[in-house]
């Protein structure tokens, strides 16, 4: 039987030096490759932390449009309001300094007086887009609204859907209002664009009104405007 060789030792002893080296190069794939993973969750996590805080403030910016417009709808009867007792007390001076009332003041608080009681009054009431298309909902917290219309005004970057001219809007009553970017004129999506339209109504009197609502970020509407006929 033949002896091993001194140099037969010292491969296998080079042999078995090598394989605490092997281990640790696979502890160390193994250790990399957890580190990946743990970025990976990480980067994962975050994008999700962001997504939600962008949900949040679209859902607080829509929240506080609408907030305003329930603000502006309440000083707008505050101003009417006032202008009736304005009135009320011109016509207290003019029976006590002249013992009778003028007949073209009386028909004029008259007047002011029938159209408090019956004007429509829309207000912002929310909203919900996606990047083909977007409805705004309006609320009517005034009288019946008639013969509605909607003009586009300042630019042409929205189309809209057309709205029933013959449909009537009690009070409490939502329309929504449909449209959407159009691509030949702007880059903007129907999630970004920006718009501005009048909405055209009439009492049940046959007055006429217009209320402007825009949107540049977030939702704005003015109060009815009655229109002389």
């Amino acid at each position: 039987m033949n002896e091993p060789l001194i140099t037969d030792w010292i491969n296998s002893f080079a042999a078995l030096l090598g394989v605490p080296l092997v281990v640790w190069g696979i502890v160390q794939l193994f250790l990399k490759n957890k580190s990946q993973d743990r970025k990976l969750t990480s980067l994962e996590n975050l994008a999700k932390s962001q997504n939600d805080v962008v949900l949040k403030m679209s859902e607080q910016i829509q929240e506080l449009s609408m907030q305003t417009s329930e603000f502006q709808f309440q000083s707008e009867l505050m101003k009417e309001s006032n202008l009736l007792i304005q009135k009320q007390i011109e016509l207290q001076n003019d029976m006590y300094l002249h013992s009778k009332i003028s007949e073209e003041k009386k028909y004029e608080l008259q007047r002011i007086e029938r159209i408090s009681k019956i004007k429509p009054h829309f207000v912002f009431s929310g909203s919900n887009s996606s990047p083909s298309g977007f409805t705004v909902k309006l609320l009517n917290k005034g009288q019946t609204a008639r013969k509605l219309s909607l003009q586009q005004i300042d630019n042409e970057f929205a189309k809209f859907s057309p709205i029933d001219e013959n449909k009537e809007y009690d009070n409490n009553q939502k329309i929504e209002i449909s449209g959407y970017a159009d691509s030949s004129k702007t880059f903007y999506n129907s999630n970004q664009v920006p718009f501005s339209i009048e909405l055209f109504f009439e009492d049940i009197d046959g007055n006429k009104y217009k209320q402007r609502v825009t949107k540049d970020g977030n939702y704005r509407i003015t109060a009815p405007e009655q229109i002389e006929k």
